[in-house]
């Protein structure tokens, strides 16, 4: 358990020692820098310090257990870089291990204290009491044998160490004892909490250890009786399950056994209980079994019954067979009847469970029906009749009956199958009472919607649409027509009464419905009801199509015939929306171009070309600087080449020389395009660009920090060869669970393999049972072109490149026109954050590219990232 507390965390866990004591340790741990706080639910307050982040590393210490008896072995453990680290351990002990284990030997409480040197960076950690090793002569504890076993259970409870005025509670609601080493016996099964009060130099306290006994069910106890039913008189044998002591048995008819499987012979009839005392280890038990013999005299009184199913009103016949001295029939809905012979009526649907009550020489009971009386409701049937509002009424009730019609409008009529004319609009309850032959009525009732003949009238969803363009039409007819025709305007047709049908090509088109009734026909025409819009098909030129670095293109849009909207995509990290426009590519590689056009109803269309930037091979002057990567503060030594008559180097960061060699540090965490104006009496003058050339890091993003529970990481930026596959992550307790990452073309989760890369655009699941850190090692050289990575539609699995926390936009912006939403993952609540939505809060919230995030595309894409 964690409790902050200001500026300190102070955690509070259980440790328990193999003899079985309960040690709570309390850890305090000052924390000396701001951690920001992801993931808060909508409506808290959320600081976002990724401004505020010190370029400085930062040390802190560890110590695990740090409370306990002697001899306690204590576990440092370092949070900070690898640099030089000297322990003094307050015992006069020292260390020069980063991570030491150290035992203490002598009771007290000890001042640990550790110095530590990086560069030229030096400090101090120093915590008071930080280690409290207790007196031994207070040590207190016991122990049971066995703690397991089945019921009964006897266990030995013996004390450690040397208290007085012992109390003993055991859990299982028997007496407390004063005994110093108790033998005890759990007699139920269960799991039972123990608790030992005691005092011991003037201090008194409780052990309570939890679910320390388990007792197990016992092999059980049981008998059963050979013949429990029959006709008297009858002899049974009973046959004991499981092992006692002792037996004694009482037969209910006033006799007993001390045998342990007894045969008894029971002359009369009647019902009679029969009970077991048995005992296990001095404790004795009872089974008692209720009416657990049942022997009737000769000739068992039954009954029967005919039909047990059929339609209400429903009459079942019933006749009893051995007949005895008094009787009675129960039909189950309430009524009964005593004679040899009885018939009953059903008039309502239901299940009905009979049974047959008698009695003879004293001894009463009950004999259930073999089956129950099932009655179906009658159902009322309605069928159109040959004119507009006429039906036709039956029922599936049983023939031969009388039938009793009322429509609900002041009309009857009688018969099983009338039929009936409506003459106003309206919800009619048509009502029919069926006689039965044996005296009883059943009804049924049903409702009936009478409308007024409306016109003909359908609908189609989507109206509008890119072609090919498919509409679901829907029917609205004011009755059923003999026959429909749909005509679609593109020369095709159906008679379906809810087609689905698709445009080919695109234009307006005018659909119309014709249906035929048994007294007319109507046609409803809707002109220019459905639009389907013609995707754009676009094009354009680049000129020229390669060259060398820096290399300016000239990209014309040539699409004809759509709505004056287009995207270009240049594949480096940059867009634009002009019709003509020049586009300068300052890096050599190959840039996959796209151009995508808007026509009517937003139906669209893109088309992609590649431009080839060859290296320059002789400049005429340029620059060059180590080194490019590593933690901030970054000093980086440049220099300039080349016949220069005047030269002016902007580092990047609002700073900028006229030295030709100049060394610049560059303070805080950040990414530095610097640019030199530079110029001859040749070559004139000319700005040579390095966007993105170097990179500061905070310390910060030199691990991965993985919490408890599944976390969703990536790494920030490229890795060092050698280190930037998944073998980074080896070492990593997982528990067990496999690290994870997403498939998006196949829509399948895969489990990567130790040599696969890690990118700054991919992101993995990974579980850890504790909080640990992977660290990694940043690359000293930037990738040699930009980084890439195919989007496809539906959701991906992605992070980007960045040494900061940067807002949604920023992050995906070389996808930005094709993407709705982004969810992180709160691996500290363990679950998703709130979705992110494209125009809406993708400006505002911001992203980390130390974690992972599901992005869902509208369609495939290419992102691009950083070259860091």
């Amino acid at each position: 358990m964690i409790v902050q507390m200001g500026g300190f965390s102070v955690r509070m866990q259980r440790y328990r020692s193999i003899r079985g004591v309960s040690v709570l340790v309390l850890c305090v741990c000052v924390s000396w820098f701001v951690i920001p706080v992801y993931g808060e639910e909508p409506g808290e307050n959320i600081t976002n310090t990724s401004d505020n982040l010190s370029a400085e590393w930062t040390v802190d210490f560890s110590a695990s257990p740090f409370e306990g008896y002697p001899p306690l072995c204590v576990q440092f453990t370092v949070s900070g870089p690898n640099g030089e680290y000297v322990w003094d351990f307050g015992d006069g002990t020292t260390s020069y291990v980063m991570n030491p284990v150290h035992c203490y030997k002598q009771k007290g409480s000890y001042w640990v204290k550790l110095k530590y040197s990086y560069g030229t960076i030096a400090g101090e950690v120093s915590k008071p009491d930080c280690v409290k090793v207790g007196d031994p002569e207070m040590y207190v504890d016991y122990v049971a044998d066995p703690t397991t076993g089945p019921a009964p259970l006897t266990t030995q409870f013996t004390i450690i160490g040397s208290p007085t005025h012992i109390v003993w509670h055991f859990g299982d609601g028997s007496d407390d004892t004063t005994d110093q080493n108790p033998r005890h016996q759990f007699r139920e099964p269960g799991n039972y909490s123990p608790t030992l009060t005691y005092c011991i130099a003037g201090s008194c306290n409780k052990i309570s250890k939890f679910n320390y006994i388990e007792v197990e069910s016992g092999n059980p106890v049981d008998f059963i009786a050979e013949r429990q039913n029959g006709t008297a008189p009858v002899c049974t044998r009973f046959t004991v399950y499981g092992e006692a002591d002792s037996f004694q048995w009482d037969f209910g008819d006033g006799t007993s056994s001390y045998e342990k499987s007894p045969v008894h012979c029971y002359s009369e009839p009647g019902l009679y209980t029969v009970s077991m005392t048995y005992t296990i280890d001095g404790a004795p038990y009872t089974i008692t079994k209720n009416g657990y013999l049942k022997y009737v005299p000769a000739g068992t009184p039954d009954f029967t019954a005919t039909p047990v199913e059929g339609i209400a009103p429903l009459c079942v016949a019933y006749s009893i067979i051995n007949p005895p001295q008094s009787w009675e029939f129960n039909f189950g809905d309430n009524s009964t009847a005593t004679g040899a012979q009885a018939t009953h009526c059903f008039g309502s649907s239901g299940n009905y469970f009979p049974s047959l009550t008698y009695c003879s020489n004293n001894l009463c009971d009950t004999v259930e029906g073999k089956e129950p009386i099932i009655v179906h409701q009658p159902r009322i049937l309605i069928s159109q009749g040959d004119t507009l509002n006429e039906y036709r009424f039956s029922t599936d009730a049983p023939e031969g009956l009388k039938y009793t019609w009322d429509f609900g409008d002041g009309t009857g009529a009688s018969g099983p199958a009338p039929t009936h004319r409506f003459e106003t609009e309206g919800t009619f309850r048509v009502s029919l009472v069926v006689t039965g032959s044996c005296g009883c009525n059943a009804i049924t009732a049903k409702e009936l919607k009478i409308k007024p003949k409306g016109k003909l009238d359908f609908t189609g969803t989507p109206v509008a649409g890119c072609a090919p363009h498919c509409v679901q039409f829907h029917e609205q007819s004011p009755e059923i027509p003999l026959s429909r025709l749909w005509e679609f305007g593109d020369g095709e047709t159906s008679t379906e009464k809810n087609p689905f049908h698709c445009y080919q090509f695109p234009g307006p088109y005018t659909v119309s419905l014709t249906d035929t009734f048994p007294n007319g026909t109507q046609k409803e025409v809707k002109e220019n009801f459905i639009t389907a819009h013609a995707v754009p098909k676009p094009s354009f030129s680049m000129f020229p199509p390669q060259g060398k670095a820096p290399l300016t293109v000239k990209c014309t849009d040539t699409t004809l015939d759509y709505a004056e909207k287009r995207y270009w995509n240049f594949g480096d990290g940059t867009s634009g929306s002009d019709k003509i426009i020049e586009h300068r590519f300052d890096e050599p590689g190959d840039y996959n171009v796209t151009l995508t056009v808007w026509g009517a109803g937003e139906c669209y269309g893109s088309k992609s070309q590649t431009i080839h930037v060859l290296r320059k091979e002789d400049y005429t002057y340029d620059f060059s600087g180590l080194p490019r990567r590593g933690v901030a503060p970054l000093c980086t030594s440049y220099k300039v080449t080349g016949q220069i008559q005047q030269s002016e180097l902007e580092f990047g960061d609002g700073q900028k020389t006229n030295e030709r060699n100049p060394f610049h540090c560059y303070d805080t965490a950040g990414i530095y395009s610097p640019v030199l104006h530079a110029c001859d009496s040749v070559s004139g003058c000319e700005d040579i660009k390095k966007p993105a050339y170097v990179v500061a890091v905070s310390p910060y993003y030199l691990n991965i920090t993985l919490l408890r529970g599944w976390n969703l990481v990536s790494v920030p930026v490229t890795l060092e060869p050698g280190f930037d596959t998944m073998d980074i992550l080896s070492d990593v307790d997982t528990a067990g669970h496999s690290v994870f990452s997403w498939n998006s073309s196949s829509g399948t989760w895969m489990r990567p393999s130790r040599s696969d890369p890690l990118s700054p655009l991919s992101a993995f699941f990974i579980y850890s049972p504790d909080v640990v850190q992977v660290p990694i090692r940043i690359s000293s050289d930037a990738p040699a072109y930009n980084l890439t990575r195919n989007l496809d539609a539906g959701w991906n699995l992605v992070s980007f490149a960045d040494i900061m926390m940067v807002s949604a936009d920023e992050a995906f912006r070389s996808v930005e026109e094709f993407w709705s939403y982004v969810i992180g993952y709160d691996a500290e609540k363990q679950r998703y954050d709130s979705p992110v939505t494209n125009g809406i809060e993708s400006s505002t919230v911001s992203l980390d590219p130390r974690l992972g995030y599901w992005i869902y595309m509208n369609t495939s894409a290419q992102m691009v990232g950083k070259q860091l």
